[in-house]
């Protein structure tokens, strides 16, 4: 079966009502379909504010998040195992490249959910990489997997078919299209993905007006 690499990006991190509908939609999905990969949000700035470093800010912040996430979909009855790239030394960073411990992460196979952040190792210590340069890693990776993406239209989850044409290129989006759909974040892919928003997520791998973009 289809399995999802879903980016959860920077924007939507500082969301709670999607927070709330993804957390909804992996409810409904049942068993584990992929995997969720998540960097630092605004939290980093607030952290920041406070006196911290940035790195240690984004760091702090990560690891912070991944657990809130964790306890949040616990709340809507998803079971998730929180996990840092760096732990199990699962990613490694060799010779400047991310390189993944196949037998670490087969044996996440039969795990519930897993919540992956962007925290990678690197000569023993964890190192923040771009969750997109992570996603598009795994996704070369892991052939069986596609990318997800979620629309950063925060107008209410109703789905107009002519709001997520099916077949797009990155280099030929509209300003309109980004600008409604996709944060700066995002636009930094270069992958094939599929767009869609965190309600229409439960209906994997079968989504409705969901836009193909590569």
């Amino acid at each position: 079966m289809l399995k999802y690499i879903a980016l959860i990006d920077y924007d939507h991190l500082d969301n709670p009502v999607f927070l709330k509908s993804l957390a909804q939609a992996l409810k409904t999905q049942g068993a584990r379909k992929g995997i969720l990969v998540h960097g630092d949000s605004e939290y980093t700035n607030r952290l920041i504010q406070t006196g911290m470093m940035r790195e240690d800010a984004r760091k702090r912040a990560i690891m912070d998040l991944n657990h809130r996430l964790v306890a949040l979909f616990a709340d809507h009855g998803v079971s998730t195992i929180g996990l840092h790239g760096y732990q199990k030394e699962l990613i490694k960073i060799i010779n400047g490249k991310p390189q993944l411990n196949r037998k670490v992460f087969n044996a996440l196979l039969a795990s519930p959910m897993l919540l992956l952040s962007s925290l990678v190792d690197n000569a023993g210590k964890p190192e923040y990489v771009p969750p997109i340069a992570l996603i598009e890693f795994l996704f070369t990776e892991l052939k069986d997997h596609e990318i997800v993406i979620f629309s950063q239209d925060t107008s209410p989850e109703l789905y107009v078919a002519s709001d997520y044409p099916p077949d797009l290129e990155w280099k030929n989006l509209s300003d309109i299209f980004k600008g409604k759909h996709l944060s700066e974040e995002q636009l930094h892919l270069t992958k094939k993905v599929k767009l869609t928003t965190g309600l229409n997520f439960s209906e994997w791998p079968n989504l409705k007006n969901c836009s193909i973009i590569q």
